[in-house]
């Protein structure tokens, strides 16, 4: 396939981590580096359709800080929501949620803690837009499907129903689809969306705001080996899918939970920071690209 594009961006999950995507996106619209394709799963895909829809990150941050002071936010927090563990294993998600014994009996009956309604109501309340026809910059949303264990990428038609899709971590949010395709997270196949752009760009750019340094295990326990080991495969994946990236900016996110939204500001300026410090390597780096790209040009000429 002949790339359509330059710049592909590709916008990695973490929950309330994904405002170090906003910091990021505020440095590159300022250094005038042009994003002309996305990619995002999960927090990815919600700041990545905010950016595609409106081509202002100045206005993400804005509509971010109207949501978190938002009944649509306080509709989807959970008591239930744990801090702690490993932010990005799908594993350690799903067992800080059901560490009550009634929540544990209850999760053997119910496919989810929350129905899909208070994220869909969530995601209607940021996004401007509600089709990815609407949007000004190309725009693919990552999801899982559990039955068929297959990435499920979406470009076109409903964009609020792919970013939801793209959000309902698994056994917190209610799945989409059937029996036949339940569709879940992105994070679950996808955390890093580098694969869904790159044959389509000349220039992969990747946001990850993985939690890659794990404390020492304190309790060398069944559960705690079950955890540790789901957690290892989680960040063997995203490393693998990063490095499938021409350049990668990562953030420090500070070891925070998905659930720390109240750590917004920080975040922003950690993307900020990380964006600010890569700025000359990733010049050089692309200006190194389009140098190749001329040349190859002029041989084909």
């Amino acid at each position: 396939m002949t790339p359509q594009h330059f710049l592909g961006l590709a916008l990695g999950g973490g929950g309330a981590r994904g405002a170090a995507h906003i910091g990021v996106l505020q440095e590159l619209h300022q250094a005038g580096i042009k994003v002309e394709n996305i990619a995002g799963t999960s927090a990815g895909s919600v700041i990545g359709a905010m950016y595609a829809a409106t081509c202002d990150p100045f206005w993400v941050e804005k509509r971010f800080r109207d949501f978190i002071g938002s009944k649509p936010f306080s509709g989807l927090r959970s008591k239930r929501l744990a801090k702690g563990g490993d932010p990005d294993s799908v594993f350690d998600q799903i067992s800080k949620k059901v560490s009550d014994q009634y929540v544990l009996m209850m999760s053997l009956k119910r496919r989810s803690i929350i129905k899909k309604d208070p994220l869909l109501k969530a995601i209607k309340f940021l996004l401007p837009v509600s089709t990815f026809k609407e949007l000004k910059i190309p725009l693919k949303v990552i999801s899982t499907d559990l039955n068929s264990c297959e990435d499920r990428i979406d470009d076109t038609g409903d964009l609020i129903e792919a970013v939801v899709r793209s959000c309902s971590i698994p056994g917190f949010v209610e799945p989409s689809g059937s029996d036949n395709d339940i569709i879940v997270d992105g994070g679950v196949s996808m955390p890093i969306p580098v694969p869904a752009i790159k044959k389509e760009c000349v220039f992969t750019l990747a946001v990850d705001i993985s939690c890659y340094q794990l404390k020492p295990m304190r309790k060398v326990n069944m559960m705690e080996i079950m955890k540790r080991a789901d957690m290892v495969t989680s960040l063997r994946l995203k490393a693998r899918l990063a490095e499938e990236a021409d350049f990668v900016i990562r953030p420090d996110t500070m070891g925070l939970h998905w659930s720390d939204f109240d750590q917004f500001e920080t975040l922003i300026e950690k993307g900020k920071d990380a964006a600010r410090t890569s700025l000359d390597q990733l010049r050089t780096s692309i200006n190194q690209k389009q140098t190749i790209l001329s040349k190859m040009k002029e041989w084909l000429s």
